[in-house]
């Protein structure tokens, strides 16, 4: 029987465990910072580092599909060495499988931080998620080759456009922590010496040792330097402070969909001159935005310090505040044609290009103030109760009962043009196709969600295919016509019946408008979700990137624009 100073030296022990002197919090801390969700989970990740520390490794075994068809001796062979409870010498083979049973529910049970070995000894890794696919981009030499992740291991996709402000959507994303598995209820302690890396040696006037260089790909604070002070991106020159970035970046911010926070940046840095240490915090905004003519990426880094003399302040020091603003080339490209810099706070002391051109706006504050406060109300929102409803609203995980999936908007835009959905189509994957036909044309669309990119190709190529299914059903006769009776309508659309007949007697053109085939991606989409309108302002965000796509390429038009 356990008594109350027993049990009592049984918390202690506990607390010891957890908080004693001995124990290095660091990795605790950083655990709870990393981890997205409510309080729960963030207090979970950190506690688990700590147990991690002090966890016995236990030996798992690979349970077989069909244990039942297995003899005594082998059953024995197996679960003796892994078994929890006292196992006879001499079992049966009902009691055999009942602690095999017992072992399968114990290691499912077991959370990925308890080590485990095979009987022989050997490591085994922990389970883990499925793989994401990874990419390689590098259309962004100026900040270095950066690794996205796209939410798919399989390999038969179609390619970011290269070079194409899809390309740069993800890698941007990415480099500033946007993506992936992080909330803006987060923080990530950024490496100080590394910022200051950046600047010339022949510029550093504060005593320094050897310098600590990160890259982009390693730190979001060196990321967002590099893209605050490059003078080209893309190879593409950045046009600073310019009357014409002004206005790009009011359209872009009263175009712009819903916009997403990275976790917060904090870095500690020392002021040798004043022999004070000050706190920054900063993080990134980042939105798509498109009206029916023009469209593309707007990215807003902003924070603020805390001097121990001088208090709170307004910028994020030693960092650059800035807003990006990437527009997309017109004409159904995918292409970028402009990136507009507007620095609105520079640290010139120690910036890398010695000091930045001063923003002279007063509209800027008043407009970006409210991604400001909203990034106030994410934090709080994605750290607390509401984690689960900002998640299903901007994240990747929770995912709400209904999504309109793009390709039934893009349908939509293109009915109301006088276009006639002839079939529709879901590959394994996700992948999305539609056909449609339009007086003597036929057209077709898919999506990819995890790429996020719609193509547009003639459709005559995908009626041929389906000719050969008709065959294969006994659909065509021997004049080469196809079976338009209302027994073939009852498998077939008519509409889709009679555009393969058309195709047959000769009847359709080509449209020439979309070769080569077209290929555009969809900003604004959450980079490792799937790819749906997720997001309040997701819907009318597509909508005017399709607008302006099916306009350009002349799908939106009369009859005569489209004829071969």
């Amino acid at each position: 029987m356990v008594n109350a100073f027993s049990s009592n030296n049984i918390l202690l022990t506990i607390m010891d465990t957890l908080t004693g002197d001995k124990v290095d919090l660091a990795q605790a801390k950083k655990a709870f910072n990393a981890t997205a969700g409510d309080f729960r989970a963030r207090f979970t990740a950190a506690v688990a580092v700590l147990l991690a520390a002090d966890a016995a490794t236990e030996v798992f075994i690979e349970i077989p599909a069909d244990p039942e068809n297995m003899t005594e001796a082998d059953l024995d062979n197996l679960v003796r060495p892994v078994a929890g409870r006292h196992l006879r010498s001499y079992p049966t083979k009902a009691e055999l499988l009942s602690h095999l049973e017992s072992v399968r529910l114990r290691q499912e049970q077991r959370p990925a931080w308890i080590p485990r070995t095979d009987v022989l000894g050997n490591p085994l890794s922990s389970p883990s998620v499925e793989p994401n696919r990874q990419l390689v981009i590098t259309a962004l030499p100026e900040v270095g080759p950066v690794t996205v992740e796209l939410p798919t291991r399989q390999e038969e996709r179609p390619e970011l456009a290269p070079g194409g402000i899809g390309e740069w959507e993800s890698a941007l994303l990415t480099l500033l922590r946007v993506t992936g598995e992080t909330s803006p209820a987060e923080v990530i302690e950024v490496d100080a010496d590394a910022v200051s890396a950046l600047v010339p040696e022949e510029a550093r006037w504060w005593p320094s040792g050897e310098p600590k260089p990160l890259t982009a790909a390693e730190d979001p604070a060196v990321a967002s330097e590099l893209v605050a002070t490059a003078t080209s991106l893309g190879g593409i020159a950045v046009l600073d402070n310019t009357p014409d970035g002004y206005t790009a970046l009011l359209d872009a911010v009263a175009a712009a969909g819903d916009w997403r926070y990275s976790p917060r940046w904090q870095l500690e840095i020392w002021l040798p001159g004043e022999d004070v240490t000050v706190l920054t915090t900063a993080r990134a905004a980042a939105a798509g935005w498109a009206d029916e003519q023009r469209g593309g990426l707007v990215i807003y880094v902003h924070g603020g310090a805390l001097h121990p003399v001088e208090g709170l302040q307004g910028v994020p020091d030693p960092l650059h505040s800035y807003v990006l603003v990437v527009t997309r080339a017109t004409g159904g490209a995918d292409s970028v044609d402009t990136v507009h810099r507007i620095t609105l706070s520079c640290p010139e002391d120690r910036c890398r290009r010695g000091g930045c051109p001063d923003a002279e706006s007063p509209e800027i504050d008043a407009v970006l103030s409210l991604v400001v406060t909203a990034a106030a109300a994410a934090e709080t929102a994605a750290a607390g109760e509401w984690a689960e409803v900002y998640d299903q609203l901007y994240g990747h995980t929770a995912e709400p009962e209904y999504l309109d999936r793009v390709l039934e908007l893009a349908t939509a835009v293109l009915m109301g043009a006088g276009w006639v959905a002839l079939d529709e189509s879901v590959w394994d994957g996700g992948l999305e196709e539609v056909l449609l036909r339009r007086g003597e044309h036929c057209l077709h669309v898919g999506y990819d969600p995890v790429t996020r990119q719609v193509s547009l190709m003639d459709g005559k190529h995908e009626l041929e295919f389906t000719l050969q299914l008709l065959a294969d059903d006994g659909l065509l006769s021997s004049e080469n016509r196809v079976d338009l009776s209302a027994g073939a309508v009852d498998h077939w659309s008519a509409d889709l019946l009679a555009a393969a007949d058309d195709l047959l007697r000769g009847d359709l053109k080509d449209l020439t408008r979309l070769s080569p085939p077209v290929q555009l991606s969809l900003l604004g989409l959450h980079p490792l979700a799937d790819g749906s309108l997720r997001g309040p302002l997701a819907e009318t965000l597509v909508q005017n990137q399709l607008i302006a796509l099916f306009a350009a390429t002349g799908l939106l038009a009369g009859l005569e624009s489209t004829v071969a």
